[in-house]
């Protein structure tokens, strides 16, 4: 079977700056995999390239068989927040209505004919937002948003889903929704990439998991990366794996520092913003 992912050598990055340098690994299809790193560590450079926003500089992509070009139409994608304009005039319906859009049509046609509607609803229902479809994505609260972007990449019903970051902002109880949900769509024979910072979230729910510092620190089942020595490998340092309720492990950091200087980052982010 061609595998879901398969990239080799990949190196790449933005403006003449490499954000990630001879990254090879392969994705089986079905799997789901965690993409982890410290912030800056190239995972949403890496996610963009899978979806084609940015091009290899060097090494080979290769996306359900063919070029991440090629194959949008059977990826789902879900970008950071940050990346989106949420200033930009529009409804949580048409939000998600973008997901089925193709340059041959226009969007009113997503929201005037019955099955397409029928798809919007379905994937807000999914994601417990379809109270919020008539309303201005703006006015929504950050894990809404979240859950929009989610259904978003959702109502195509992708064979491949590439999330960045799909559990920030979410409390424990939409986060566990959202865990389910990646588990049901696993189920289902999806494919699945998601950023995260979460450890326990890759531990419970991932197949695979990919630990990334500008090139792959470690890669395999959590069972053998989610070690305090891989992930210190990965966090310069920084980080150890501390235990927690029900043994599902969290992610500490030495340095009182490293946790402000990520936030900090996250807010910095200054990349063009699209919805």
């Amino acid at each position: 079977m061609v595998p879901a992912i398969e990239v080799k050598s990949l190196t790449t990055g933005y403006r003449g700056h490499r954000a990630i340098e001879d990254v090879s690994f392969s994705l089986p299809q079905g799997k789901v995999m965690g993409l982890l790193g410290p912030n800056g560590s190239g995972k949403s450079t890496l996610i963009k390239t899978l979806v084609g926003l940015i091009e290899p500089w060097e090494g080979d992509v290769c996306v359900l068989g063919g070029a991440p070009r090629d194959a949008r139409r059977q990826i789902g994608y879900m970008p950071q927040a940050e990346d989106i304009d949420w200033n930009f005039p529009v409804t949580v319906r048409e939000v998600v209505a973008m997901g089925l859009y193709r340059k041959t049509f226009g969007l009113d046609r997503f929201l005037r004919g019955s099955a397409e509607k029928d798809r919007i609803m379905a994937a807000l229902e999914r994601l417990s937002v379809d109270h919020l479809a008539d309303r201005q994505a703006g006015e929504l609260s950050g894990g809404q948003q979240r859950r929009v972007l989610c259904a978003r990449a959702l109502v195509r019903d992708p064979e491949l889903f590439l999330l960045d970051e799909p559990t920030a902002g979410l409390d424990a109880r939409s986060e566990q929704e959202m865990i389910d949900l990646l588990s049901e769509l696993a189920a289902d024979g999806r494919s699945i990439v998601f950023c995260t910072h979460d450890i326990g979230c890759a531990a419970e729910c991932c197949d695979l998991t990919l630990f990334l510092n500008r090139q792959v620190v470690t890669y395999g089942p959590p069972s053998t990366t989610i070690t305090e020595e891989m992930l210190n490998r990965a966090f310069d340092g920084h980080a150890l794996v501390m235990g927690a309720e029900g043994g599902r492990p969290a992610l500490a950091f030495h340095d009182p520092h490293e946790r402000a200087d990520r936030e900090h980052d996250r807010h910095s982010h200054d990349e063009h913003r699209r919805v």
